[in-house]
């Protein structure tokens, strides 16, 4: 029988056990699109992490990926057939630059995650070959277990991962 991560079903009102959490990209994503499915939720749980004091771990991958999907959003919204809008790109003041910006600045207890050696690449290795998990999931992965810490993301790759270990927590 194969094991399976911990999953939490955050809803507003609930708390997210633990020191720390890893955040993913699509946390971010929906913390910093308005408009977006996640947003409430996002907003939510980022408020109930500040008021219990839980570190907030941030890599500089997951940063990148949110920034490529704001990106990708908004080329996606200005190229909408019968969109009377402008199909300029909105300036960094006021588009989705910006409030990642304002999403970033939000994050109280905020600590960054960076490979500390080689041995956890070696680990993101086995994970993209053992576990079947592309890459940056392979990472993400890597990071929380040896933070040993829960994962927020609504990502469901990480709830399929073999690890009982694994916490992953949801926002949807």
């Amino acid at each position: 029988m194969a094991t399976k991560p911990k999953i939490v079903f955050w809803k507003p009102g609930g708390v997210v056990r633990g020191k720390q959490v890893y955040l993913d990209a699509n946390f971010l994503v929906g913390l910093a699109q308005p408009g977006h499915i996640w947003n409430s939720s996002a907003c939510g749980i980022l408020a109930s992490l500040s008021e219990r004091g839980t570190k907030l771990v941030l890599s500089a991958l997951a940063l990148n990926e949110a920034i490529y999907q704001l990106d990708r959003l908004e080329q996606k919204n200005r190229a909408r057939p019968g969109d009377t809008g402008s199909n300029e790109p909105p300036s960094l003041e006021t588009g989705w630059a910006a409030r990642l910006e304002q999403a970033l600045e939000s994050l109280s207890n905020l600590v960054f995650f960076e490979p500390p050696d080689l041995d956890f690449h070696r680990q993101v290795i086995r994970a993209v070959g053992e576990l079947n998990l592309d890459p940056t999931d392979a990472f993400h992965y890597t990071a929380a277990r040896r933070l040993a810490c829960p994962i927020l993301s609504n990502d469901v790759g990480f709830q399929k991962i073999p690890d009982q270990n694994l916490v992953v927590v949801t926002f949807f």
